[in-house]
């Protein structure tokens, strides 16, 4: 299976380089409110509650800027109870944070079963990374705690992109067949091996900063040289949901217990530090996934 898995990662790859040095690629842009408040956000003079005729056009959008208004980081604080209130609340760089996680989501919901399936267990996993990036950091000293949280969340973002690239060949080996043309697990796998490309490419073509982009790149190893980085943050971020067992796939234990104490190490995490981050994850995420 490992060798099928390699093999076809390798072709999956090859076609993958292709469209992308013939601009071929197609990857969906943001959602147009979305795109028209990226827009607004680069005015110099705008203020967050000025995206309120533009986001209270799309119900899924406005529900999740009131969600975030109201999260836990704004306890004690009475409820935000319209959409302009809570755009004040969030302040830029969470709007803009919120604004991606919108666009993120509705790449790994797909009109495939199959797809929606199993990119289900992914975002969770985005969703987890995400959360526990943005902690790390801030705990860390990081100043750059939103952009932590965005390169956690788009750590995984071209797994649904090479999901659709396989449903794509399946369909033109198999036809209108039932049967499927390789093990789920050998699916997974192959998902796994040829994605991060992809996802630096759609960061890159969202516009967002460059300390994303490069985390979407590197966090697959530490860098020991800039111990504080968002990668490092991403990278420990991402053994520790898998270590939590929030994951799609197989996981070494033991390598992703390595992970978590070298992440430590390099972050300066200690032990009541990790069981705060650590308890009650899958609750935090779950109550994200509605």
């Amino acid at each position: 299976m490992a060798v099928v898995a390699e093999k076809l990662s390798q072709e999956v790859q090859t076609i993958l380089e292709k469209r992308i040095a013939d601009n071929q690629l197609t990857l969906p842009p943001p959602p147009a409110v979305v795109t028209k408040t990226m827009a607004l956000l680069r005015d110099p003079s705008f203020t967050p509650k000025d995206a309120t005729p533009l986001i209270e056009r799309d119900s899924v959008l406005a529900a999740r800027v009131l969600r975030a208004a109201n999260s836990v980081q704004h306890g004690g604080m009475e409820r935000a109870k319209s959409l302009p209130q809570a755009l004040t609340r969030l302040g830029i760089e969470k709007l803009k944070a919120t604004l991606i996680e919108v666009s993120a989501h509705r790449l790994f919901e797909s009109r495939d079963q199959r797809i929606a399936d199993a990119t289900r267990g992914l975002w969770e996993h985005s969703l987890a990374v995400a959360m526990l990036s943005r902690d790390v950091a801030a705990l860390s000293g990081q100043t750059e705690t939103e952009a932590a949280y965005l390169a956690g969340l788009l750590h995984d973002i071209g797994k649904p992109v090479v999901a659709w690239l396989l449903l794509e060949a399946e369909k033109s080996v198999v036809g209108t067949r039932t049967n499927v043309w390789i093990d789920p697990d050998v699916w997974i796998d192959v998902i796994n091996r040829t994605h991060r490309p992809v996802g630096v490419i759609l960061a890159t073509k969202w516009g967002l900063p460059e300390s994303v982009s490069a985390a979407i790149a590197d966090c697959a190893e530490y860098n020991g040289g800039d111990r504080l980085n968002v990668a490092n943050c991403v990278r420990f971020a991402n053994a520790l949901a898998k270590r939590e067992g929030i994951y799609v796939g197989k996981v070494d234990q033991s390598d992703c217990d390595a992970l978590v104490m070298i992440g430590r190490s390099l972050l300066g995490i200690d032990d009541s530090v990790l069981q705060r981050l650590s308890g009650g994850l899958a609750e935090r995420v779950k109550t994200l996934m509605v």
